[in-house]
């Protein structure tokens, strides 16, 4: 949970898993938002996230500043400057004669700004630091770089599976015959114990782990009954892989 929150996490391909572990939502709103990106499409601002069912004024303080949206209108919508504090950013820019776009990532005008001259019963130096610093290197890892999991964002529903198809996906739920696998719709798929290998596996557990990131090809999609047929066989995730590579072009 603390990762996430100390990187953020790009809202509109994260998937449900990694959401629930952002600062206000848990697992409820994670699948909300999960939703209503899929019904909606990408999210275009922070504050779209208002329109989420059930994501009220108080988990959007909490979790705003860790959602990431990379095309956003606003450039802060990419950074891990809360929203409340757009409006203050922007007087910066404004004082030096600049828009925030241009401020942003720009040391030589940073280190112009007087944090001092900023100071309100709100905003404190510590803050004011904060701030300055996520400007001049917005989106910063402080940490070194761990593995994050993002969906193929042209897969959205159930209609936009094809079968041999290779995803990424997040393991989450392990039974005596497979693993179900998050590929970022609200169905999830089956691993089947006979398809998680290319060898024989009699543990699943010995295989995979929970929350585990993984590839799998889709070998099968039963749209009447929503079921997905996975395989996470090395001999059928690479053979597929590299298959996509070379259709794909430059």
């Amino acid at each position: 949970e603390s990762c996430v929150n100390l990187v953020g996490v790009n809202v509109n391909t994260a998937s449900k898993h990694l959401l629930m572990y952002v600062s206000g939502l848990g697992e409820s709103l994670a699948q909300n938002i999960v939703d209503y990106r899929t019904q909606n499409g990408p999210f275009d601002s922070r504050s779209q996230l208002k329109k989420v069912p059930r994501l009220g004024d108080k988990a959007f303080e909490q979790c705003a500043g860790f959602l990431r949206i990379p095309d956003a209108g606003h450039p802060l919508d990419n950074s891990a400057v809360h929203p409340e504090s757009y409006s203050l950013v922007e007087q910066m820019a404004k004082d030096l004669g600049y828009s925030v776009k241009e401020l942003i990532g720009n040391k030589t005008l940073i280190q112009r700004i007087e944090p001092s001259r900023y100071v309100t019963s709100d905003v404190g130096l510590e803050t004011l630091s904060d701030i300055l610093q996520e400007l001049e290197k917005p989106g910063r890892d402080p940490r070194t770089q761990i593995q994050t999991q993002e969906f193929d964002p042209n897969v959205r529903s159930l209609e936009d599976l094809k079968e041999g198809m290779v995803l990424p996906g997040i393991v989450t739920n392990i039974t005596n015959f497979g693993c179900f696998v998050d590929v970022g719709i609200k169905e999830n798929g089956l691993v089947h114990i006979s398809e998680l290998a290319d060898r024989f596996v009699s543990n699943p557990s010995d295989e995979v782990s929970l929350h585990q990131y993984v590839t799998v090809k889709v070998l099968s999609v039963d749209k009447e009954r929503k079921r997905i047929q996975l395989s996470m066989k090395a001999s059928e995730v690479g053979d597929a892989s590299s298959a996509n590579s070379g259709s794909q072009g430059v």
